[in-house]
């Protein structure tokens, strides 16, 4: 019942997808028809599912999610019927929200059973993005999305460049996507930065409740948790913290903006703001301007870039980092409220700050203030050039923060100096921190290997940092990953090159860098490129979200055992 209830929501699913695209208008009374029997049959399947988790399973949990289900298709078949309506909402709609939100309830309950399938963490991770960008890919080529038409290669390389949230585009988003196709990339853009198995294990466990162990160990393996306690209320935590974070950015983007400078009314202005500011913390770099930031409304309104910025770090931290930095902060204020009001002596507690908080803290602050002083000197007198005082600083700020991964540009591209241009590949390459929406190698991975090479190169065997020392799995990890990095870099340099004879190679290396590190920064050939070009990026950008070592962990079977032996250890002569 089950898999027949699933397949049923799958296939109301995609009539709807059809219906709302516009592709065949001519056949409504037909979508009519059909969303009336498969209403009908849910009602009368979720009836009996919730007759049988009650009177044999004893599903209790079960048992009142399908009674909720049967309650809202019989409030919406009343709605369409006419018993009540809402203005601006048709009959037809409060059908296909049935369908929609019968189709998620059941994919969120799937999310929930991974345990039945056989398939290592780090496949299912690989997996759910390919799907999420094919679907992506098929959405945008819907006629509803575009004002002209897209074909599948430029509609499938704009679907990656949203989930993987890289914001390389081949089309002007702003202009060719219609309201329609720019939500479409807007809800890539979401899933894609936290991954589809978040959002849907997210609404799994709001529906369900409860789930097993071995799925508790599968999800752990997939954001990244430490230990399986407690995972399920993480998820929680990382999408409502998002959530909180994106509002906030778009109330104060909103604010910062003036009334003449976006066009329309109050709704466009509000939509703008929303749009970047999920575009900014998952650091995806879309933008309805066609010249982005640099757009002459906006280059010169610094708040504006200030509060991206701001949203670009916080997105780019990782959730475990903001987490522990806001354990710490309560913590803190706890201590000194106990102290001022019931006269406690202060408590402190050390080690809330974990070393991989401590290392990505470090390291982050270390490459804001390092690009931002070096870029200063570098485009002082190019790029920065139409600048003057802090507004040369705050532009060189906000260049130091979005060329790690998000992708925004605030000055013209095409008129940095060579050494800005290696300064920007370096920060696109260490890109943001792990468990974060930004790509590139990760800030704790240049952080290890630097300090791997640094103690190596005094001679000590153990590698040190605040007070801990760091296990040699993370230091072989970053040193690999490094490593297959170059190695990605490299085979989409040489094929591009191949397959574009007459493209500058700096242009090349940099469009490369930006589509591996996720960052969507351009010098201005990605719309000129092949289609066998644009398909070399869209694998490039895939490796770079996904990361090559988790596409290795996932083909390559992990030893069922420990080997029961061991060979001699000898020595090969590197050096």
């Amino acid at each position: 019942m089950d898999n027949l209830l699933f397949a049923m929501a799958v296939l109301g699913f995609m009539a709807v997808f059809v219906d709302v695209g516009g592709i065949h208008s001519d056949w409504h009374n037909a979508f009519d028809i059909f969303y009336h029997v498969c209403l009908v049959a849910f009602l009368l399947l979720f009836s009996l599912r919730a007759y049988l988790d009650h009177f044999i399973f004893n599903k209790k949990r079960d048992r009142w999610l399908s009674i909720i289900e049967v309650v809202f298709i019989l409030v919406m078949l009343l709605a369409q019927s006419g018993v009540f309506s809402l203005e601006s909402i048709t009959s037809r709609d409060f059908l296909q929200l049935a369908i929609s939100f019968i189709f998620l309830v059941e994919i969120s309950r799937r999310s929930l059973a991974l345990e039945r399938l056989n398939v290592n963490p780090p496949l299912l991770f690989i997996f759910s993005f390919i799907l999420l960008i094919l679907i992506g890919a098929f959405a945008l080529m819907l006629p509803i999305s575009t004002y002209k038409g897209i074909d599948f290669l430029d509609a499938l390389f704009t679907s990656t460049s949203a989930v993987c949230v890289t914001g390389l585009t081949v089309v002007d988003t702003g202009t060719y996507f219609t309201q329609f196709g720019q939500n479409v990339i807007l809800t890539l853009i979401s899933l894609g930065g936290l991954g589809v198995m978040t959002f849907t294990s997210f609404f799994g466990f709001f529906f369900k409740g409860e789930t097993s162990f071995r799925n508790q160990m599968i999800y752990k393996d997939v954001i990244g948790a430490e230990t399986i306690q407690g995972v399920f209320s993480a998820i929680i935590k990382i999408v409502t913290f998002t959530l909180a974070v994106e509002l906030v950015g778009a109330v104060i983007l909103f604010f910062s903006l003036h009334p003449g400078d976006i066009d329309g009314g109050l709704g466009e202005r509000i939509y703008f703001s929303v749009f970047h500011s999920i575009s900014a913390f998952n650091n995806a770099g879309f933008q309805l301007r066609a010249d982005g930031l640099y757009d002459k409304v906006l280059r010169w309104n610094y708040p504006f870039q200030l509060i991206i910025a701001l949203l670009i770090i916080f997105g780019g931290l990782g959730f475990n980092i903001s987490f522990n930095l806001v354990n710490y902060f309560r913590q803190r204020v706890r201590a000194r409220v106990r102290q001022l009001i019931y006269l406690e002596p202060y408590r402190f507690q050390p080690w809330i700050i974990n070393l991989n908080s401590k290392i990505v803290l470090t390291t982050t602050a270390i490459l804001l203030v390092f690009g931002t002083v070096v870029l200063y000197l570098t485009e002082l007198n190019g790029s920065l050039n139409e600048h003057s005082g802090m507004g040369k600083w705050v532009t060189a700020f906000f260049c130091s923060v979005t060329t790690r991964t998000a992708g925004f540009n605030d000055i013209n591209m095409a008129d940095l100096t060579h050494e800005g241009i290696m300064i920007t590949l370096l920060l696109m390459w260490i890109g943001a921190s792990p468990g974060s929406t930004g790509g590139g190698i990760k800030t704790t991975t240049i952080a290890v290997a630097t300090l791997g090479i640094y103690h190596i190169a005094k001679g000590q065997s153990s590698i040190e940092f605040g007070r801990r020392e760091i296990a040699m799995e993370s230091i072989m990890r970053a040193f690999i990953i490094i490593c297959l990095s170059l190695i990605v870099l490299g085979v989409a340099t040489f094929a591009i090159v191949v397959f574009e004879d007459k493209m500058p190679l700096e242009k090349v290396v940099f469009e490369c860098f930006s589509a591996f590190s996720t960052v969507g920064l351009s010098l201005g050939i990605t719309p000129q490129l092949t289609d066998l070009s644009k398909s070399v990026l869209i694998l490039t950008m895939f490796i770079g979200r996904v990361g090559a070592f988790t596409i290795l962990l996932g083909i390559l079977k992990k030893a069922g055992s420990a080997k029961l032996y061991s060979y001699p250890v000898e020595n090969v002569i590197i050096t």
